[in-house]
């Protein structure tokens, strides 16, 4: 008989066998938790327009023309808020200065500043 299947064995591989199930239902439930604070940031229509600020039509002219980023699925809309508010802050004005460059030409330095 193998000594890892006797029955001087079987407690220890009875508390193996419960600790390894422990470590994967932990697992599941930080899947699951990951997975429902994922898909509250999906957004409907309606709730982006709000958050954008601009009306119903509006949102579906820049859907349409790509101008925001978008999921369709089941022949509706969904929208990251996430996504929406990066693209909200991606449009700041005044732009920020942008940063200044050395350049040295003939053995002078000379600062220019970097046209983004």
């Amino acid at each position: 008989m193998n000594a890892a299947n006797s029955f001087d064995n079987l407690p220890q591989a009875v508390w193996l066998l419960h600790h390894k199930l422990e470590l994967i239902a932990a697992k599941i439930d930080t899947i699951s938790t990951q997975n429902d604070s994922s898909e509250k940031n999906l957004i409907g229509v309606d709730e982006a327009s709000k958050l954008l600020g601009i009306s119903k039509g509006a949102l579906y002219s820049k859907v349409c023309r790509n101008l925001i980023p978008y999921y369709k699925s089941g022949g509706k809309l969904y929208f990251s808020k996430q996504e929406l508010l990066q693209e909200i802050f991606s449009h700041r004005y005044p732009k920020p200065d942008p940063p200044l460059l050395q350049l040295k030409t003939n053995g002078q330095s000379k600062e220019t500043s970097l046209k983004i």
